[in-house]
């Protein structure tokens, strides 16, 4: 399999030690994770956590919203992991294991 193969599907990530302080920052609680790979580059893997909470500061027009009538929201986001701190990864060579059909994806929820 090829690297750049992995574009599109879920894979299990293990991250390595130096980067479990800063997880948390993008609500990645342990330090393996399955995730949707939504790019790779020569640089790393770009995961999507499609529930990552968010404040929202900002209105439609742009305008800042007095902090307290900010509200915390469930968005979709990419994340960048760069090479150096993923320890393995793991592709299931099954194709249903592939089709998914459900927003909630196992990784950020279920393993918080």
């Amino acid at each position: 399999m090829k690297i750049e193969d992995l574009k599109g599907k879920l894979i299990l990530f293990k991250f390595s030690d130096e980067i479990k302080p800063d997880l948390s920052l993008f609500q990645i609680y342990k330090d393996e994770l399955w995730a949707l790979v939504t790019d790779i580059d020569e640089m790393g893997a770009w995961i999507e956590n499609p529930a990552y909470e968010l404040g929202i500061w900002w209105d439609e027009k742009g305008d800042l919203i007095p902090q307290h009538k900010q509200v915390k929201e469930k968005v979709k986001t990419n994340i960048f992991i760069a090479w150096r701190y993923i320890k393995a990864m793991m592709n299931v060579d099954d194709d249903r294991f592939q089709k998914i059909k459900s927003d909630r994806l196992p990784g950020f929820q279920s393993y918080k």
